[in-house]
């Protein structure tokens, strides 16, 4: 892991940030595995780009607006920890939030691996 690694995920995470959802899918590896807990309304197992694509579409489906406050960039024995918090409005469901750890998995400069733990909000237990 190199200071590259964490370089592009924090790129990542601005590109979300300012809706430039192309910007973040040119991070990925083709055969990118991108996992989501279910508790999330927009989580789920995702497999390559295509997959990668109807997560990001579940979270416009999903949320009127969700933020995504990245807080800590961890180097982790070969993988990129991130530490933060998730906030917004679910469609006619009201405020939601949760904490998260995105594990990101890197070979090249490209994220061949995602996983996200999360600890939902109230809202998100209902």
């Amino acid at each position: 892991m190199s200071e590259s690694d964490i370089s592009t995920i924090r790129g990542a995470y601005a590109a979300f940030g300012r809706g430039d959802i192309p910007a973040v899918m040119s991070m990925l590896e083709d055969s990118v595995d991108w996992r989501a807990p279910d508790v999330l309304p927009h989580g789920g197992a995702f497999e390559g780009k295509d997959g990668v694509g109807r997560f990001f579409q579940g979270i416009g489906e999903k949320w009127e607006d969700l933020r995504v406050d990245a807080q800590e960039f961890h180097d982790a024995d070969g993988e990129v920890v991130v530490l933060g918090k998730a906030s917004g409005r679910l469609r006619g469901k009201g405020v939601a939030d949760y904490g998260f750890a995105h594990v990101f998995t890197m070979a090249g400069g490209k994220v061949t691996r995602y996983r996200e733990y999360v600890d939902p909000g109230d809202a998100l237990r209902r």
